[in-house]
């Protein structure tokens, strides 16, 4: 592993460690109040964060030339799998592991 690869990896290990650790080092465990605003921000970012992939996946399928429209529908199906499947089982990694595997296979020609 070269050094630009290895001090990269490790701004990205750092990154992710600290962001993870911030809410632990400041509101402690449980000694402190969680203020309402921090609460309401966990109920609806990872909607958010999910409907922000979905918009950019789609785009990507409509930018790339050569497929973009052929490959429409079937991205279409599988958002409506994933959409689906998270409605009525609550799961994240169910709708993703399944929408994508659909995805995949449907991609294969």
């Amino acid at each position: 592993m070269t050094m630009p690869i290895f001090l990269m990896l490790l701004t990205m290990f750092l990154a992710v460690f600290l962001l993870r650790a911030f809410p632990l080092l400041v509101f402690g465990s449980g000694h402190h109040k969680i203020p309402g605003y921090f609460l309401y921000l966990g109920q609806v970012m990872t909607g958010g964060a999910i409907a922000m992939l979905v918009v950019y996946s789609l785009y990507g399928v409509l930018n790339v030339p050569e497929t973009g429209l052929s490959r429409l529908p079937g991205a279409l199906l599988c958002a409506g799998l994933a959409v689906g499947l998270h409605w009525r089982f609550r799961n994240p990694l169910l709708s993703i592991i399944a929408s994508t595997a659909l995805y995949m296979l449907l991609i294969q020609r």
